[in-house]
């Protein structure tokens, strides 16, 4: 499949009935190989019903935007209306100009985090430009700058939207307290009064942070992070999109093994494969499942480009509604490690 293969006549919209799922895309790019398999996870995630593609600047140093954009132009314009795409900025990794940097600029020394408004702006314009497009309908902030005040953040970004370069606002790996603080700021200075588009977290049954401060409450197991039980419900309640990055957890729970001596995380995968055999689903739909079956909405970004794995991960939903109590805690108490106090 080449990326003009996205002109076909079955390549439709989303599906009616949309999928939780968002196609991550950080491991796209522009060369042959990597276009091809672009092509075709897209294809796939189209057909799965797949309305959101998530990217960010510096994934690839730009090239995943760009494949973005590429395989976006190939798409027929009733296809292309029925997507939305999203990115990401704030991070200047090191041996990198930030965008808009003024000429003889040295490379970043380290990785800093930057929401500041020059930095916002700047890469918002070298995205658009990436994704050829002139407008982006959400754009997440990637990590907390501690350093540069929410409201300067977000007057930036009122500034853009209102120019028509982008629509919503997200956040992305921030806790609760500032995340709030976004929102609430948005709100206050936006003349519609429109909160957060979404909050992006890792979640899954890997990095079990935010499930397990709800779940061990009052326990000497909870886990310390501050806000972290809140998060979740909070997002439901204001209507914002809870986005979970890295679901799969790199595919660990889904690989068969026949070492004698298990580790915790293959243990969990016997669990998964027993579930998965049980309900006639593919692993990657009950490991995602044991997320959706959650009542806060959680939307998994899938960045496998394996088609079979994305129409595997969108069954997700089919998951959720075939797993019992008995099964979702059982997941749990298999990926710890331990039984629940």
């Amino acid at each position: 499949m080449t990326a003009m293969d996205l002109h076909h006549d079955d390549v439709r919209a989303p599906r009616q009935t949309a999928s939780p799922l968002v196609l991550g895309t950080m491991g796209w790019g522009t060369d042959g190989e990597r276009s091809v398999r672009a092509a075709a996870a897209l294809h796939a995630a189209l057909a799965a019903g797949v309305g959101v593609l998530d990217t960010a600047d510096i994934y690839g140093d730009g090239d995943s935007e760009r494949a973005v954009g590429a395989a976006l132009a190939g798409l027929a314009p009733q296809v292309r209306d029925g997507l939305r795409v999203q990115t990401k900025c704030g991070i200047v990794l090191p041996g990198t100009r930030p965008p808009g940097a003024a000429p003889g600029t040295c490379p970043a020394p380290t990785t800093r985090y930057d929401s500041s408004p020059h930095h916002l702006k700047a890469s918002l314009a070298a995205s658009l430009e990436r994704l050829g497009t002139d407008r982006v309908d959400t754009l997440l902030i990637h990590r907390p700058d501690v350093l540069t005040p929410v409201e300067d953040t977000v007057r930036a970004f009122l500034a853009e939207r209102e120019a028509g370069r982008v629509e919503r606002l997200g956040v992305s790996n921030l806790p609760w307290e500032r995340a709030q603080r976004f929102h609430t700021a948005l709100r206050s200075l936006s003349a519609d009064g429109t909160g957060l588009d979404c909050v992006q977290v890792e979640l899954g049954l890997h990095h079990r942070a935010l499930v397990e401060a709800a779940v061990l409450a009052n326990h000497d197991d909870a886990v310390p992070t501050s806000g972290a039980a809140t998060l979740p419900q909070w997002c439901a309640d204001e209507g914002i999109a809870l986005q979970a990055w890295g679901p799969l957890g790199q595919g660990r729970y889904t690989r068969r093994t026949t070492d004698e001596a298990r580790s915790p995380e293959q243990e969990a995968a016997v669990v998964v494969e027993e579930i998965a055999e049980r309900l006639g689903l593919p692993g990657e739909a009950v490991v995602l499942g044991w997320l959706r079956r959650l009542p806060w909405d959680v939307r998994p970004v899938v960045g496998t480009m394996d088609p079979g794995r994305i129409a595997a991960c969108s069954r997700a939903d089919d998951a959720a509604a075939a797993l019992d109590h008995s099964d979702w805690y059982r997941l749990l108490t298999a990926a710890r490690g331990v039984a629940l106090p």
